[in-house]
């Protein structure tokens, strides 16, 4: 029963879409400006740098009290806090008052993350902004990020196999999501995260 009820919170939590609802507050439809993705990335590039900042940190915190919540009322049952947490990061990804087609669950993942430990989160948050800075590609970041994390959770924190069997889907989930992003990296026609002049060709 912690299980499902862990499915159904966290999925609807996720569903709440901060970047649009912060675009929106300034008169933008996020899904038609730069790389029309309703994520805080593109929140960050198209609408402001402060307003980039206010959507990852909702997209953090919705996973985030996700997990905490069911942990809390589960009797500290980690496996539905994991659970919660990345049913968070699906509804953010694919919300279904937005016809599923939401952001890439970068920031969810990461809030997924802190519920894991602040140690975790700061790691892989270095991590992410090392690579952000290095390429200009948050992208390449966030596809570094899901795919350590599965191994992270096996040989790191020694997880369950459930465990790091969720962090395998949501891997495989964003990779998915994020090969757009590879073609047009791969063309160089990807938006910069911090060079705004460079192409916005989505």
């Amino acid at each position: 029963m912690d299980y499902l009820f862990a499915v159904i919170i966290g999925y609807l939590i996720g569903c709440i879409n901060t970047a649009k609802l912060v675009a929106k507050a300034k008169g933008i439809d996020i899904k038609k400006v730069g790389t029309n993705n309703a994520g805080a990335s593109n929140v960050f590039i198209s609408v402001g740098k402060i307003y980039g900042v206010i959507a990852a940190i909702g997209d953090i915190l919705k996973a985030f009290l996700a997990a905490l919540l069911i942990f809390t009322i589960s009797n500290q049952n980690y496996e539905a806090a994991i659970i919660a947490g990345a049913m968070t990061v699906i509804g953010h990804i694919f919300p279904f008052w937005m016809k599923f087609s939401g952001g890439k669950g970068l920031a969810a993942l990461m809030g997924l993350i802190l519920f894991i430990g602040f140690g975790d989160f700061a790691l892989f948050g270095i991590m992410l902004i090392a690579i952000t800075l290095v390429t200009d590609y948050i992208a390449l970041g966030t596809l570094t990020v899901a795919t350590l994390m599965p191994f992270y959770s096996a040989f790191i924190k020694k997880d369950s196999v459930l465990t790091i069997s969720i962090f395998a889907v949501l891997m495989v989930i964003i990779w998915y999501k994020h090969f757009e992003n590879i073609v047009r990296i791969k063309n160089k026609t990807e938006i910069g995260f911090l060079r705004k002049n460079k192409s916005k060709k989505s």
